[in-house]
């Protein structure tokens, strides 16, 4: 996925759009689009030529699609703009829903309607939205968000031939940058992975979860047969006393995703399609596909499937009917740059959020490795790593940092690469610490037993268990609480599922000495009382406190410990590297050496011999930045502190980095313009993270202590072995409120 990134270069917007994964969030419409590519696809075929899904699904272009159904936040929007106005100019075809997020509120205009988002509520579905409202509000969009009467009527779809429901458009006007999708669109978006019988080999999941199993229908966090709910559907507030499933935002389900990594395509609302089914009798009927909350759980899992769909009249607004966007190729909020409005906007062709469509290995897979394969011994993490400064084990936290000196470099001045976002970045101006290795599974394990390790009564908000990691269900020591224990050799696996937000509560954690009371967690570096969003921007602390001496890496950090080098053109004669691995030509793909392999990087494969979830941080013991951390390449993609910002609006946090099953084009995802953006809230498999600190390293009072013996005989000598010559890679509950919010990042 792409996120429109700041800067002033409409040049950007000819750049080659050959990234895996087009999209991201768009700044004319708000929406976090997902690229749909592998035109042309198969169709899905029963074999029953009376079956309607049969011969259905394939489509023979590029599109996007919504990663969520439409929000209340989105809704209120444009209910405010189409409803705050004199009762004489009234808007046709719009009924305010009962079953979404928002609240009344004083309108600007006498007779008008208006409404609000309470706090935590931006990402709550909205329901009874008939197909005609849905039709509407893409004509709004169209037309720029546009307040005047016109705006609505028309765009994509023609309102004034919605009399008859024989007689109205159905079929989006041809050009139209937001659409209601097709059934084959929304089919294709929903089970179809172009790597479903491995790479290049599409096929068809059975379920809209990237699964032949149906969905656990349950509130997010519960545990349905011993393992975690997927779906919000299914149940009701009679089956779960004192929780609602029009309560549940979107989002809250994190690592059930569709093939292409839209999330809710099961629960949530059944979402309209632009297709009809036509009756025997003549009548058309608009068709839905998914299922939808506190619906029948059997009729949830057949409506869930690949056969499975609903229908009701286009001017039907029924609580389960609600909507997710189509949009044209390019994100449309793109081309409005070429006019001026967005001259500041420009697009990552580099960057996707998740894998073009993945088929994930069970994290249970890397347990399942032989023991000697994952126990890349303790030896290898110690071997003289390359730095230009000490790397020492903070005693305090026992993260092992490297050292960044070199304070006042100069920023990255840019290579002539078209649209290179990184220029101008990557100076800092003060020493630091950063981690040599990413967040590990023995790490993540001693914060969340600290974090859940406590009564069901005193769960802390924000934090989800993650499904890829290194480590295994424990006895909890707290009635109500959970625990993990990590498996001999799993200690250095990488952890993904990690949110922004989790990740700054784990430092708040490291900065209050790893305490386990409550408040240990929510303050340190960052206040998590402002964990919230506005629409679509969060109010979260936007950069750590001043003095905290734990902190997420910002960009310019994260640039300089991976890319710079103050020795590139000679002793004192600093610069640049392409690639964070200290060097101009990007990383191999494929498992390590140590390991059976020739790769470079944990990215680019997704099954074989190894699995990339087996693989752990250090396992590519010649590799590294220029400073000496591993991993910079593949591994997780990791946060940063720094925000992207659309029209003054914090919208997502930056993140760099390829990550773990992504495809081989994503090595320009490694190189230094490879710059992308994700809500904060979210947490998706692909992202972890480093830790930043201050100087000197907060433990190093402590030296004294024998566990640091080993390491102070380390040389400080930077190692850059040269690697056979290759082809150059082309560019290419936790508490569900938590998730009830959108978009973040560190002030660039």
């Amino acid at each position: 996925m792409l996120r429109p990134l700041l800067s002033i270069s409409a040049s950007l917007f000819t750049l080659s759009l050959a990234a895996e994964v087009r999209g991201g969030i768009d700044p004319l419409s708000g929406i976090d689009f997902v690229h749909i590519s592998a035109p042309g696809n198969a169709p899905y075929l029963t074999g029953n030529p009376n079956d309607f899904v049969n011969g259905r699904g394939s489509v023979g272009y590029e599109y996007n699609i919504g990663r969520f159904e439409v929000t209340t936040a989105q809704w209120v929007e444009f209910f405010n703009a189409a409803f705050d106005r004199p009762a004489s100019d009234r808007l046709p075809y719009l009924i305010p829903p009962t079953y979404w997020g928002a609240v009344p509120t004083t309108p600007t205009v006498q007779g008008g309607q208006r409404w609000a988002v309470p706090p935590g509520n931006g990402m709550i579905p909205v329901g009874d939205i008939s197909w005609r409202m849905a039709a509407e509000y893409c004509n709004w969009l169209c037309n720029n968000k546009g307040t005047d009467r016109s705006a609505f009527l028309n765009g994509a779809y023609d309102v004034s031939t919605f009399g008859s429901p024989a007689t109205q458009q159905t079929t989006h006007t041809p050009g139209a940058p937001y659409w209601l999708p097709t059934f084959d669109e929304s089919l294709k978006a929903a089970h179809f992975d172009p790597n479903r019988n491995g790479p290049g080999q599409g096929g068809w999941w059975a379920y809209s979860i990237t699964s032949d199993t149906a969905p656990r229908y349950g509130p997010p966090g519960v545990l349905i047969d011993g393992q975690p709910s997927q779906a919000n559907a299914g149940w009701s507030s009679q089956s779960y006393p004192g929780l609602s499933p029009f309560a549940v935002p979107l989002g809250a389900y994190p690592t059930v995703q569709s093939p292409w990594g839209l999330l809710d395509t099961a629960g949530g609302t059944t979402e309209w399609t632009e297709s009809l089914h036509v009756l025997l009798d003549g009548t058309p009927y608009n068709i839905a596909l998914g299922s939808f909350w506190s619906e029948d759980p059997f009729q949830a899992l057949l409506e869930d499937g690949l056969t499975g769909r609903n229908e009701e009249l286009p001017y039907i607004p029924a609580l389960e009917f609600g909507v997710r966007i189509a949009s044209s190729v390019p994100a449309p909020g793109t081309g409005a740059a070429v006019l001026g409005v967005f001259a500041t906007l420009s697009l990552s062709a580099r960057r996707r959020k998740r894998p073009l469509a993945r088929s994930t290995p069970s994290p249970q897979a890397s347990q399942a490795m032989p023991r000697a394969v994952l126990s890349i011994s303790a030896s290898l993490l110690i071997l003289s790593l390359a730095a230009h400064a000490r790397a020492d084990i903070d005693p305090n936290s026992g993260i092992d940092f490297v050292h960044i000196s070199a304070p006042g470099n100069a920023p990255w001045p840019g290579n002539g690469t078209a649209g290179d976002l990184a220029i101008g970045r990557g100076g800092v101006n003060y020493e630091y610490n950063i981690g040599r290795f990413e967040v590990t599974t023995a790490q993540w394990v001693e914060f969340f037993n600290a974090a859940f390790d406590r009564p069901t009564s005193d769960r802390l908000p924000n934090l989800i268990p993650p499904d890829h990691w290194g480590a295994a269900g424990a006895v909890p020591n707290t009635p109500g609480g959970l625990r993990w224990s990590v498996p001999a050799g799993n200690e250095m696996l990488p952890v993904g599922d990690i949110s922004w937000r989790m990740a700054a509560m784990y430092c708040n954690w490291l900065c209050n000495g790893k305490s386990t009371d409550r408040s240990a967690f929510l303050n340190g570096a960052y206040d998590v009382s402002t964990f919230a969003y506005n629409g679509n921007a969060f109010t979260d602390q936007p950069a750590h406190t001043p003095g905290a001496q734990y902190w997420i890496p910002t960009l310019d950090e994260w640039i300089k410990a991976a890319h710079y080098d103050p020795n590139k053109n000679g002793p004192g004669q600093g610069g640049y590297w392409i690639y964070s691995i200290a060097r101009d030509t990007a990383p191999l793909p494929g498992p390590p050496p140590s390991m059976g392999g020739t790769g470079e990087a944990n990215f680019g494969f997704t099954s074989g011999p190894v699995s990339p979830f087996s693989i752990p941080l250090g396992a590519y013991s010649d590799i590294t930045s220029p400073w000496g951390l591993y991993d910079t390449a593949g591994g997780t993609a990791e946060w940063t502190e720094s925000i992207q910002s659309v029209f003054g609006e914090s919208r997502a946090r930056f993140y760099e980095g390829s990550w773990w099953t992504a495809s081989p084009g994503s090595s320009a995802a490694d190189a230094i313009w490879g710059v992308n953006s994700e809500f904060p809230s979210l947490s998706t498999y692909d992202l972890g993270f480093r830790i930043a600190s201050s100087v000197p390293a907060p433990g190093l009072s402590t030296l004294g202590l024998g566990a640091l013996t080993l390491l102070a005989a380390r040389t400080p000598r930077r190692r850059r072995p040269t690697p056979p010559p290759h082809p150059r890679a082309l560019l290419g509950p936790s508490t569900p409120h938590s998730l009830a919010q959108r978009p973040a990042s560190s002030i660039l």
